[in-house]
């Protein structure tokens, strides 16, 4: 426990800082955890023998990112959609120079899944970033995804009797998750009232989002890690794990999240 609340301590005034100073300094923290997480995925599935391309995954993880943060004051959309098709195109492409044809969709379907899985969708965070001119948004998915975790982790190791989800994570519990979603709702209730852009009413709204879609994001990523056999997603983070075990419930949050900002507050 205390690696785990040092970690915390050295990492959380970090994120902090870079997500409120915007930047390249935010956008070097978003390649960094993006692409260990990305290797992470990738590294779990050559433990079930598989052999996805390191080398498009990685790459188009860095383009994703380097082009959300460039595109971030024009209509990228339409673009963004035009560098999926792509990236999509190069990754099928590569199976060509594959040594060897066995596996080889399954290895291709890999190496496509992780670049969309992580670099496309590790994107939204700087798109969330920019809504704001110091990142309010952002900190307050942090803020509620994070109570959302702590109150779900402290009850269900407590209280939690029911599993969630005995074949994808043995360890979730029913008590934790609503838990977890009752503190997140309610701390995005409260933060509503440090951001600006928010009233109560979204508040609600977006905690009940990000209270359900963290959960089923930290969910599907347990399912990759349960099917590949490991615990966590690697040791990188004394005490926590992965990176990879780290992000997870921002992963299909964040975007959520980021078109119901875009859609019904930012239009």
């Amino acid at each position: 426990m205390l690696v785990r609340l040092l970690t915390i301590a050295v990492a959380v005034p970090i994120i902090f800082l870079c997500t409120y100073l915007g930047g390249i300094s935010f956008l070097l923290l978003v390649l960094l955890l993006a692409l260990f997480s990305l290797n992470e995925f990738y590294a779990l599935m050559v433990k079930k023998e598989y052999q996805p391309s390191f080398l498009v995954g990685n790459f188009f993880t860095v383009f994703f990112i380097l082009f959300a943060y460039f595109a971030l004051k024009r209509n990228w959309e339409p673009a963004h959609s035009a560098i999926l098709t792509v990236a999509v195109a190069v990754a099928l492409g590569s199976g060509i120079f594959l040594k060897k044809t066995k596996d080889s969709i399954p290895n291709l379907a890999i190496t496509l899944f992780g670049l969309i899985y992580i670099g496309w969708l590790f994107s939204y965070l700087l798109f969330i970033r920019a809504l704001t001119d110091h990142g309010a948004f952002l900190f307050f998915l942090m803020l509620t995804i994070w109570a959302n975790d702590v109150a779900a982790y402290l009850v269900g190791k407590k209280f939690g009797r029911i599993k969630l989800s005995p074949y994808v994570s043995p360890g979730k519990t029913v008590e934790g998750a609503v838990a977890g979603f009752v503190v997140c709702v309610t701390a995005a209730a409260i933060f509503s009232f440090y951001v600006k852009e928010l009233n109560l009413t979204h508040g609600l709204i977006l905690g009940v989002i990000i209270g359900i879609m963290a959960q089923i994001s930290d969910l599907v990523e347990s399912l990759i890690k349960r099917d590949a056999g490991v615990k966590d997603s690697s040791n990188i983070v004394p005490g926590h794990g992965g990176v990879l075990d780290r992000m997870d419930s921002f992963i299909l949050t964040a975007p959520v999240v980021y078109y119901y900002l875009v859609w019904l507050i930012n239009k």
